[in-house]
């Protein structure tokens, strides 16, 4: 008997494509689901039974995708991280010159986020009070590979300003967006009434 494979059989092929459309449809209702359940609950008291009761299916039908709540939580936050490296990139790319680029791509950092409080509260889980904690080192190695590559698109763009500085700078304009960031969504900046923005434009200006 001749076995066809899916270039001999165009049915088999649609119905393999239908499969795959329907799993990508599932997963990504049960991560919006998870992102919902973890905005309102944290990490900690978010449950797979919850997360299921939100998607509108049972825990089991999860466990074909995630096996558990923080492989759900790496998933939202790869999610939002693709989006970020694609509003960073954007930006770089869209700066009047390759000067201005470095910047650029650190004030869309800031305004991605900014605009997206939930996003950035669930981007800080790897820190209760003063106490890392994360995902556990495969989840939170694949989370570092993804914001690491934006970081690195900026300091690649900051050479052509600074030169050998240009890790330095990166690292000191990351840590002063993500402190505005925090200080502005927390209420901290209302007592010199500034906008996180506007310093962070003074301070890449120097």
């Amino acid at each position: 008997m001749t076995n066809l494979n899916h270039q001999d059989d165009p049915e088999a092929e649609a119905r393999q494509k239908r499969a795959e459309y329907l799993r990508e449809a599932r997963c990504s209702l049960i991560v919006k689901a998870a992102r919902d359940v973890f905005s309102q609950d944290g990490l900690d008291g978010a449950s797979m039974r919850s997360i299921a009761r939100a998607a509108g299916c049972t825990t089991g039908a999860i466990y074909p995708y995630f096996h558990g709540k923080e492989e759900l939580y790496c998933a939202v936050l790869q999610e939002t991280l693709d989006q970020l490296h694609h509003a960073v990139t954007e930006a770089i790319e869209g700066a009047a010159s390759p000067a201005q680029s470095a910047s650029a791509g650190v004030l869309a950092f800031f305004d991605f986020y900014d605009s997206r409080p939930d996003d950035l509260a669930l981007g800080l889980y790897l820190f209760n009070g003063l106490k890392p904690v994360g995902l556990g080192r495969e989840l939170d190695a694949v989370l570092n590979r993804q914001v690491g590559a934006t970081v690195r698109m900026i300091e690649c763009s900051a050479a052509a300003e600074f030169g050998d500085r240009a890790k330095e700078w990166t690292a000191g304009s990351i840590a002063q967006c993500m402190g505005l960031l925090i200080m502005g969504h927390t209420g901290r900046l209302s007592h010199w009434q500034f906008e996180g923005r506007y310093l962070l434009e003074q301070f890449l200006r120097k």
